[in-house]
């Protein structure tokens, strides 16, 4: 519930910015969509999309608040975790977030351009079930004689978020009149997350790298 009314907010927010920037050029509204490849353990390739609003206070600068939905491809898995059977659907996350963007030619046709953002990653769908394969080592925690019956059982594993950034290059374009423009882009993201199942802990970061595009106004 506390995510939907965050995002609620933020669209609120975005459409009274969108409809500022009909009439003021000094406003700015936008859609990205994202691809990102893993680079970490046991992470998975995810689609994102971005709604974003921003200030312009000089031709150069902008400043907003965006909020981005990303779809994992797979399970965020913890490397405790060497043989599993998972059984749930695919998760997915909403990471509102303050951005800053830098244009270096703002006043040309093409201006390339720096971003970057600082936000929370909340994933949702985070606690699931799975059961242990053969293989598994609990270590000194659990009773040799105890782990055929731990086998069998279905364990829960919850995944929680912190805090979100990225850091983007690229290159807009201008189009038609009124500042509308599209953009490509490369985003560089990290998203620290931790794991809780059994009785472990298990934190990691999760770094990613991939295209962009976006269309802005």
């Amino acid at each position: 519930m506390t995510n939907r009314v965050t995002l609620a907010v933020f669209c609120l927010l975005l459409s009274i910015i969108a409809v500022s920037a009909q009439e003021k050029r000094h406003y700015e509204i936008g859609i990205n969509a994202s691809y990102g490849i893993s680079l970490a353990y046991r992470s998975s390739n995810h689609f994102g999309v971005d709604l974003y609003g921003g200030y312009k206070p000089t031709d150069h600068i902008t400043v907003g608040a965006g909020i981005n939905y990303g779809f994992f491809q797979s399970r965020l898995l913890p490397s405790g975790i060497e043989a599993v059977f998972v059984q749930s659907d695919n998760h997915h996350s909403f990471r509102p977030y303050l951005y800053g963007k830098y244009d270096f030619a703002p006043s040309k046709k093409w201006s390339p351009y720096v971003s970057a953002k600082v936000g929370y990653g909340a994933f949702q769908n985070t606690e699931f079930s799975f059961h242990l394969l053969a293989g598994y080592d609990f270590g000194s925690t659990v009773n040799p004689d105890d782990y055929a019956y731990l086998k069998n059982l279905d364990h829960s594993l919850n995944i929680s978020g912190s805090v979100y950034s990225s850091l983007d290059f690229g290159v807009s374009r201008k189009i038609g009149g009124k500042g509308s423009q599209v953009s490509l882009g490369l985003s560089l993201e990290i998203q620290p997350v931790t794991f809780h199942y059994l009785d472990k802990t298990e934190s990691r970061t999760n770094v990613s790298i991939g295209p962009s595009i976006g269309f802005s106004f």
